[in-house]
């Protein structure tokens, strides 16, 4: 049940932050990065989280994600920024996808 409501919450948040990428939107991307946030937050990655084969790196993944958008949001909206949050968006997608 938590790998179903992890999905939906990617899923919400892609339809977020996917249009914000593109149209250069970062308050919009905000609310998809609330979504991708709620199950690092409630720990319904807990059982995943587990299983992983480099947990650090995925941590460590995430929190570049999450800087970079912070970044793309409240500094200057530079195109570099933006790019890095959407790469490592997916990447952090990927990662928990598989």
């Amino acid at each position: 049940m938590d790998r179903k409501i992890t999905l939906v919450c990617i899923f919400i948040a892609g339809l977020f932050i996917i249009p914000a990428l593109i149209f250069n939107l970062p308050i919009i991307a905000l609310f998809g990065v609330i979504a991708d946030f709620l199950p690092l937050m409630f720990g319904w990655l807990k059982k995943a989280f587990v299983m992983m084969s480099f947990p650090l790196a995925f941590g460590i993944v995430v929190f570049f994600t999450y800087l970079f958008f912070v970044v793309w949001l409240f500094g200057p909206r530079l195109m570099s920024m933006r790019i890095l949050f959407g790469e490592f968006w997916f990447l952090t997608v990927i990662a928990r996808l598989t």
